[in-house]
């Protein structure tokens, strides 16, 4: 998820209590409860905890909370405890994401795998005491396909269910999209083809339900304040003060509000790095994340935190304009994937706690019950297109040449855009610039920009080159490959190839997974090798740092936390 999407080093930062899966040492979160006073606990089913409970997060500032009209972290975060899906996601101490009931208590496949029925209990309730109802997933689903919506994760549907397609490029009607309320409890879904991942879409943040009197009412204010939404999840918003914080209280109408322990989550808006890291050392936040040395050190050093680590299945990478004067030619593309080191840079700019990228899509995804990369047998084509290209700034030439443009690349006019201009982000620009000027002899120029000055950039494909990347929405190589489809892909960046979209077209009817390895295979090699309109950098190594006396909170590794049966105890 990444957008799920721009998997940058400071919104990992800031998102490591929400977005990353918790591991490691938590299995000790429920050790030692009878050492505590009992003046100060609770006992509620069966469990000791602290008489007030609550906790304290930093945030991003969201853009949104309209499900259809987000795609970022930033917004997908702060949706998933205030609204549930038909399914939810929740992380295990084994590191294993559970698909649970939501507000659907259950549902039933056609043998042929093409129909989807949920059945929703009756007992959900919006955050005003209205019933939740199929209606509400219909009016979201198409709402997100209505090419009125705009929205810019239209794609994710778009070419799985019956009619979807027709519908979202205006040349159906919505009555003709497979996707119906039976009635107010059943929810049916029609697909074009069987998907083996369709389930992990029914939990995620584009796909939750939305009030159309509500949406109505406020049109395009809807989410854009605390009180222009109603919520049907574990949480509801109390407070958005923007650039501020958002404040979530437990939702009374919540259908299993019994196994919703914490009271209160005040998330606190922290855009400067040091000032984040201090708070999460004095206590002011209770989890977070850091990959600087002195502070990993630092906070091991007080004894009150545990430490998760784990790899991301994400990948931050560069990604090139191919409407650009330049990097419209693979050779240029090809010659700045290979003119920089990538484990220089993690131990540079990352003190090493950065996985250097030789591949794409990496090694925490499976496909069917096999782990992906070991069922390709390897995957490694940024390794074999540096291997390939010895000289990036003699292939660099070539393609100058091949353009008609002037052979010197001195002359080059290159811009390299970034989403912030924090410490990291700086840090970060100016290692590329030194590593690309000295390798390829340019005069690279660096723009770092807000994040949603430098979204909108992107969107409207005004850039050269982008530090971006991409965090899997679920557990299979498609999320990974499926953006990329020039007619019904996330970007617009003027690339295209033909072998790609057809393979990916292929993989989308299909349920065999030995022949979805094989195109996903070669749509990767495709994708960073022979056209190389990415140059994958690193996936994330994230490191947390959670108080030991929050209980419980295991975080998934698609999907977020909506912190139903979270609690802690020990709080002092």
């Amino acid at each position: 998820m990444s957008r799920k999407i721009f998997v940058i080093l400071l919104v990992l930062l800031l998102a490591l209590t929400f977005a990353l899966v918790g591991c490691g040492n938590d299995a000790n979160q429920s050790s030692n409860e009878q050492n505590y006073d009992s003046e100060n606990t609770k006992i509620v089913n069966g469990i000791k905890m602290d008489k007030e409970q609550y906790l304290n997060f930093a945030i991003a500032e969201p853009k949104s909370l309209d499900s259809t009209k987000t795609s970022s972290n930033t917004s997908w975060y702060p949706q998933t405890p205030i609204f549930e899906g038909l399914t939810r996601v929740q992380g295990t101490p084994e590191g294993i994401d559970k698909i649970e009931p939501g507000v659907a208590e259950s549902w039933e496949v056609s043998e042929d795998g093409l129909v989807y029925t949920f059945h929703l209990r009756k007992n959900a309730k919006w955050s005003d005491g209205k019933p939740v109802t199929a209606h509400d997933f219909e009016y979201a689903w198409k709402r997100l396909l209505d090419p009125n919506t705009a929205s810019p994760y239209q794609w994710f549907l778009k070419p799985l269910i019956k009619g979807a397609a027709d519908f979202a490029e205006g040349k159906g009607s919505a009555d003709d999209v497979g996707i119906t309320a039976v009635d107010d409890y059943t929810f049916r879904v029609e697909l074009v083809a069987p998907c083996p991942y369709f389930m992990q879409l029914t939990y995620y943040p584009v796909l939750k339900p939305i009030r159309k009197d509500i949406a109505e009412k406020y049109g395009d204010k809807y989410g854009t304040e605390a009180d222009t939404i109603v919520c049907n999840g574990p949480y509801v918003l109390t407070e958005w003060v923007h650039r501020g914080k958002m404040v979530w209280e437990k939702n009374p109408y919540y259908w299993d509000k019994e196994h919703v322990y914490i009271e209160k989550i005040t998330n606190t808006v922290i855009e400067d790095t040091n000032a984040y890291l201090q708070a999460l050392y004095k206590g002011d936040i209770d989890s977070g994340g850091t990959s600087k040395k002195e502070w990993r050190e630092k906070l091991e050093k007080t004894g009150k935190f545990n430490f998760i680590e784990r790899v991301g299945a994400d990948c931050d990478y560069i990604m090139f304009n191919a409407n650009d004067r330049y990097f419209k030619n693979a050779k240029i593309r090809k010659a700045f994937s290979a003119a920089f080191d990538r484990v220089k840079l993690s131990n540079d700019v990352n003190n090493g706690r950065t996985i250097p990228a030789e591949e794409y899509i990496p090694s925490t995804f499976v496909i069917g019950n096999e782990n992906y990369v070991q069922k390709v047998g390897g995957n490694k084509f940024v390794k074999k297109l540096q291997e390939d290209v010895k000289d990036p700034k003699a292939v660099l030439i070539e393609g100058l040449k091949e353009l008609g443009e002037d052979p010197d690349p001195a002359k080059m006019e290159v811009s390299f855009l970034f989403r912030g201009n924090d410490e990291w982000t700086k840090k970060c620009a100016e290692w590329f610039k030194q590593a690309f000027d000295s390798t390829l002899g340019i005069d690279l120029k660096l723009e770092l920009l807000k994040w949603n000055i430098a979204f909108n950039k992107v969107d409207n494909g005004e850039f050269q080159m982008y530090y971006g990347g991409w965090f899997g929405d679920f557990n299979d190589p498609a999320t990974m490959l499926e953006y990329w489809h020039s007619k019904e892909g996330y970007y617009k960046i003027g690339w295209s190839n033909e072998e790609f979209d057809s393979l990916i077209d292929e993989a989308r009817s299909l349920a065999d997974n030995d022949r979805r390895a094989e195109i996903y295979k070669r749509c990767e090699e495709i994708l960073v090798y022979e056209d190389a309109i990415i140059a994958p950098i690193n996936h994330s190594l994230t490191t947390t740092y959670r108080r030991k006396y929050i209980k419980n909170m295991y975080n998934p590794l698609f999907g977020y936390n909506d912190y139903k049966g979270v609690y802690t105890l020990g709080r002092e």
